[in-house]
């Protein structure tokens, strides 16, 4: 019976919160995919220019935003690479800077794999981005990535 009061509760903790979806029903966009986000006044699109991989170790991703909003926005983008069985590599912060209204801004950045796990890597692999710009509610995205063809 408590069950039936905790749900309430919970369910008005995730509207308060912003997260109106659940991670694990977002479907993952192909790499030729824009993710488009609307967040507190602000908007952009952000996708996945190119994606390959560099000493057997090394995933390289280069990331465009779009600012398709009326004023300026600054970006952070947060990568972090995730095989099928949900084992997750971080990569380090991408700063955009600045974004002009309708202008856009690539940067590239890598995400370092410890040895032999490439190799693990495999369809079923993610890669998702947070994005921050500087509102409360950061916004994510996530992109499929089939490595047994690689990029």
């Amino acid at each position: 019976m408590k069950i039936l009061y905790i749900l309430p509760v919970l369910m008005a903790f995730i509207v308060v919160a912003g997260c109106t979806s659940l991670p694990g029903l977002q479907q993952p966009l192909t790499l030729g995919q824009q993710a488009k986000f609307s967040n507190n006044g602000h908007t952009f699109e952000a996708g996945i220019d190119r994606i390959g991989i560099q000493d057997n170790q090394t995933i390289v991703v280069t990331l465009r935003v779009v600012n398709t909003g009326t004023s300026g926005v600054t970006v952070f983008a947060y990568p972090s690479l995730q095989n099928p069985v949900g084992e997750s590599y971080p990569g380090p912060a991408l700063y955009f800077g600045e974004i002009a209204p309708n202008h856009e801004v690539a940067q590239k950045g890598a995400i370092y794999l410890p040895a032999g796990v490439l190799d693990q890597l495999s369809q079923g692999s993610t890669l998702k981005i947070r994005f921050e710009i500087g509102t409360p509610v950061p916004d994510d995205a996530v992109w499929s990535v089939d490595f047994t063809n690689p990029p």
